[in-house]
């Protein structure tokens, strides 16, 4: 495998792989070695009801949100769609790529730097996002922040039935 490569899945689709640091558990990996790839676990699936999604990614948890963004990139689904990207470490290609591909899908990018700016809260999104009330939020990342935006936002009266959150954990 190398550094960024692709490789067709068994749907015939290509498959994406990236080797990037991360915060978490980390193994050392060379160009040719043999790699196992698991997951996702989830239903993370965009479908909603809702015209207007908020999408929450945290740390590597933004993977899902790049992957549709590039597929809404060559077929917009019409949703009005606020994405946040809470990170730690702030690499400046890493979001380059990122404000890039949510330009192509008609996206609107808020990048949080926890240096920078503090922790995500539910406080501070349904700041930035007037319609916040009437959206369906679809949250990446680790599982006690998510828990923590879940209850949040339920505490602000957000149904926690619109509340979508992917399973982050290995098993």
């Amino acid at each position: 495998m190398s550094e960024n490569s692709s490789k067709k899945s068994a749907a015939g689709n290509d498959a994406q792989y990236a080797i990037v640091e991360t915060g978490g558990k980390q193994y050392r990996v060379q160009v040719g070695d043999v790699v196992k790839v698991e997951g996702p676990y989830g239903r993370f699936n965009f479908r909603g009801q809702q015209d207007h999604q908020i999408w929450i990614g945290g740390g590597i948890g933004i993977t899902p949100f790049i992957a549709r963004m590039k597929a809404l990139a060559k077929a917009r689904d019409g949703k009005t769609i606020d994405l946040f990207h809470s990170t730690a470490v702030y690499d400046p290609h890493a979001i380059g790529l990122m404000e890039r591909d949510a330009r192509a899908a008609h996206v609107r990018l808020h990048v949080l730097w926890d240096e920078r700016d503090g922790r995500l809260a539910a406080a501070r999104i349904s700041a930035l996002v007037p319609d916040w009330r009437n959206a369906e939020i679809w949250f990446c990342g680790p599982a006690k922040f998510g828990q923590a935006l879940k209850r949040d936002f339920a505490a602000l009266g957000f149904p926690a039935g619109r509340f979508h959150q992917e399973l982050f954990e290995m098993r």
